[in-house]
């Protein structure tokens, strides 16, 4: 495939590269940046940035890839095959991280924090064939609700791919600016391997909780650039595969208020949100780096397209994977509150590696 080619000859240069489809879309882009990406400088702004694919870490500064090069090709939609058997269970980061959601609980008792979100890695090799365009176009075929992408910037020194169904800040053509509160996991297909269908989920009274603080937390940050006028929908259940989630989305139309600097200061005031970081923000970051013994990188930050063709559309960087050759590192986290059971959370985390394994690991 031509795209394929591309792909490959652009990292032989050393141009920066992002490949990605959108939400329900039937085609995927390919932007090439032959500098190979620049780290934004304090005081960017995002209504300043020209065309091009902006791509940030959890904690720091972004990387935005200008559009040097831009083309779109048709995606190949694939029948998929959702059978994947689950190696055993690995009983040291397994004790790992439920020492580390322990603390986080007891953390929160004593206050002042109210939720942390706690994440881990998984270390696989893949395929000895193992391709990333056809990665990509398998990941688009088995998630056609999610944001997919393949990122490559020479200072990152490796590939990241996601399937993230998690609007960070989106403006479309029309103007209309998107957020959305999505927290809360369950398992999306029974025992048998079939599909739950959203309105057979029923919730915990910890995941209620536990959505609610991401929704309390974007209309917080509505209130501090004084916007009353919005569109609030759900929280209603979403299927993402093997997944369900709680779901609200924000919308406000901006074109109507006259605020087209609405998604730029939504961004700096959402990131990172609580639905990957926690509550309050700041005695959260200290909590996840005094606990988590990895560098998230790019892992819970955001990505995607801005200012092309007049839309922006960011996404968080979940259900993430990194890869150098064949050798790929897999980032899932949980959101812990007072009520979390170490033993459930470790299981989530197992079904969101499971997200990209099952279809990667093929």
């Amino acid at each position: 495939m031509k795209q394929g080619l591309a792909w490959e000859e652009g990292i032989a240069r050393g141009a920066a590269i992002a490949t990605w489809r959108l939400p329900q879309g039937n085609e995927a882009f390919l932007l090439q940046d032959f500098s190979g990406g620049s780290t934004l400088a304090e005081g960017w702004n995002l209504s300043e940035l020209s065309a091009g694919f902006l791509a940030a870490p959890f904690i720091g500064l972004p990387y935005f890839l200008r559009a040097d090069s831009l083309t779109t090709f048709p995606i190949q939609l694939a029948e998929t095959t959702t059978a994947y058997t689950a190696p055993a269970e690995n009983t040291a980061k397994k004790s790992e991280f439920m020492t580390w959601v322990a603390q986080a609980i007891e953390a929160i008792k004593q206050g002042p924090l109210q939720k942390v979100v706690v994440s881990r890695t998984d270390e696989k090799e893949l395929p000895a064939d193992f391709n990333v365009m056809k990665a990509l176009e398998d990941l688009a075929s088995a998630y056609p609700n999610a944001f997919v992408c393949a990122l490559y910037i020479p200072a990152l020194e490796g590939v990241w791919m996601c399937a993230t169904p998690e609007i960070l800040v989106e403006q479309n053509e029309e103007g209309i600016f998107r957020t959305i509160s999505l927290a809360g996991t369950q398992s999306g297909v029974d025992l048998d391997g079939l599909p739950i269908s959203p309105s057979q989920a029923r919730w915990s009274q910890k995941e209620i909780e536990e959505q609610a603080f991401v929704s309390r937390y974007i209309i917080d940050c509505f209130k501090k650039i004084r916007l009353r006028e919005y569109t609030e929908i759900g929280p209603k259940t979403i299927s993402t595969g093997n997944l369900l989630h709680l779901k609200t989305d924000y919308i406000v139309e901006t074109k109507a208020m006259d605020f087209p600097q609405l998604p730029g200061l939504m961004l700096g005031l959402l990131h990172p949100t609580s639905a990957v970081c926690g509550t309050p923000k700041q005695e959260a970051i200290d909590f996840i780096s005094a606990t988590e013994r990895h560098d998230r990188s790019m892992y819970s930050g955001y990505l995607g397209p801005v200012n092309l063709m007049n839309a922006t559309y960011l996404f968080v960087n979940l259900r993430t994977v990194e890869i150098k050759e064949n050798h790929a590192v897999f980032y899932a986290g949980c959101g812990i509150t007072e009520d979390s059971d170490p033993e459930k959370e470790w299981q989530e985390t197992q079904m969101k590696c499971q997200t990209l394994q099952r279809v990667l690991m093929q």
